[in-house]
């Protein structure tokens, strides 16, 4: 596997702990399932965004409401790049950038859990 390859995997990975931190929220969000990039990059990306509009409107607090914003944008940036390296080109930057919108998607997947509640 390649390094564009076990990225676009761990993007799929990062949609479904998503999902998973969406559904623990006070009243859950539910994204719809995505299986490969190819084919859920776009409803993947659509999902996303009617997921950060509609948390505006749950009763969570301002610090909650921030980080899975930012949890959000991370990864739509993480995709963009994704879709760009793989229809473009792998070029270093992309691939930096891609690789950085994870790490800092991770981060924030942990400030989520924490904020939940959940300290695994």
């Amino acid at each position: 596997m390649d390094e564009l390859e076990e990225l676009a995997e761990m993007l799929l990975g990062a949609y479904a702990l998503t999902n998973k931190l969406l559904s623990l929220l006070p009243i859950p969000i539910e994204l719809p399932p995505i299986h490969t990039e190819e084919s859920g990059g776009l409803l993947g990306a659509k999902a996303m965004e009617r997921a950060r509009t509609a948390m505006l409107d749950l009763p969570l607090d301002p610090v909650t409401t921030a980080i899975f914003r930012d949890l959000i944008f991370q990864w739509l940036i993480a995709r963009d790049l994704c879709v760009l390296a793989v229809s473009v080109a792998p070029d270093p930057h992309r691939i930096y950038g891609l690789r950085a919108a994870l790490a800092r998607f991770s981060d924030l997947s942990v400030k989520a859990e924490r904020q939940l509640g959940f300290d695994w």
